[in-house]
C-alpha cells in the first residue's frame, strides 16, 4: 500500500510539476508576442497618410492640406522610426500655371493624387527649378538645398512629400508660397 501511496504522490507532484512548467511556456509565449507587437507599433509611425517611397520602405506621416493662394511653413509632422528622419506634406489643387516657391533642405518627391495613400511618384505635369535630381534617393525624387520652385502645367491634385535625413544637415521644415490657384 506504502508504494502505491509513494506513486500516487509522485505522480501528484511531476502533474504539479508539470502544469507549472506549462504555464511557465505560455507566459514566454505570450511575453514573445506582446514584445513582437510592441517592436511593430514602435517600428509603424503614427499618420494619416501612407507614402510608397522606393527604396525605402512605405512610411505613414501626416499631411498638412494647402487649399488656397497663401504661404507658410511646415514642419516635421512625421518620422521614421529607428532612422529618426524626418517627413512632411502638403496637398493642393494645381491649375496650368500653379507654382510652389520652396525654401528649405530636403527631398521632394511630387505625388499626383486626390487622396492617400500615396503609391507611385510622377515628374510628369510640372517642371522644376533650382532643384537637384537625387533620384538615386528616391525614385523620381528632387533635393532642395536652399531655394526652388515647381511650376504645374497639367492641373490636378498633389502631393509634395518631404523626406529630410538629419544626420546630412536636412530639416522637414519648408517654408512654401503658392501661387496662381
Amino acid at each position: 500500500m506504502k508504494s502505491l501511496e509513494k506513486k500516487i504522490r509522485l505522480f501528484a507532484l511531476l502533474a504539479i510539476l508539470g502544469a507549472v512548467t506549462l504555464q511557465c511556456e505560455k507566459k514566454e509565449e505570450s511575453k514573445d508576442l506582446e514584445n513582437l507587437l510592441a517592436l511593430s507599433i514602435i517600428a509603424s509611425a503614427q499618420g494619416d497618410c501612407t507614402v510608397n517611397a522606393p527604396p525605402r520602405a512605405s512610411i505613414n506621416t501626416f499631411q498638412n492640406v494647402v487649399t488656397a493662394n497663401g504661404a507658410g511653413t511646415i514642419t516635421k509632422t512625421g518620422s521614421v522610426a529607428i532612422v529618426g528622419h524626418q517627413t512632411a506634406a502638403l496637398k493642393l489643387t494645381a491649375k496650368n500655371g500653379t507654382n510652389v516657391a520652396l525654401t528649405g533642405n530636403s527631398f521632394v518627391i511630387v505625388y499626383q493624387s486626390s487622396s492617400c495613400p500615396l503609391t507611385t511618384s510622377t515628374r510628369n505635369g510640372f517642371t522644376p527649378s533650382s532643384l537637384t535630381d537625387s533620384n538615386s534617393e528616391f525614385t523620381n525624387s528632387f533635393q532642395l538645398s536652399g531655394s526652388g520652385s515647381i511650376a504645374f502645367d497639367t492641373a490636378g491634385d498633389y502631393y509634395l512629400f518631404f523626406y529630410a535625413i538629419p544626420s546630412r544637415g536636412q530639416a522637414a521644415a519648408v517654408s512654401y508660397t503658392v501661387s496662381g490657384l
